[in-house]
């Protein structure tokens, strides 16, 4: 049978959950970003080529959006130059220290 002291952590545990809901997730702006900067990755994982123009396109649309900012968009074509040069290590270690400092949150463009 449960206690008042289980029914108060409840609670607690609930008002917890609410505020971790409703503060500090990524904006919807945010997993765009990051979700086109995913993919990006992914096809320089997979090294293919054409999937790398295809996800290049889409950052420069969220750059000229005002979707991305200068910086970020400047270090992501720096990774797709990499890219199309063919030198895919490279492109691919510049792409994870790109997303290192963020973790796996998705939110790499706060």
């Amino acid at each position: 049978m449960p206690t008042r002291i289980d029914a108060g952590w409840s609670r607690v545990a609930g008002l917890m959950l609410l505020f971790a809901i409703g503060c500090g997730g990524p904006s919807d702006r945010e997993i765009k970003n990051a979700r086109a900067f995913e993919a990006l990755l992914t096809a320089i994982s997979l090294r293919d080529a054409r999937e790398v123009e295809a996800d290049a396109r889409l950052i420069v649309e969220r750059h000229e959006s005002g979707e991305l900012s200068d910086g970020n968009y400047q270090r992501i074509q720096t990774i797709i130059d990499k890219a199309r040069a063919g030198d895919w290590v490279e492109a691919e270690k510049l792409a994870y220290a790109f997303r290192r400092p963020f973790g796996d949150d998705g939110a790499y463009f706060r």
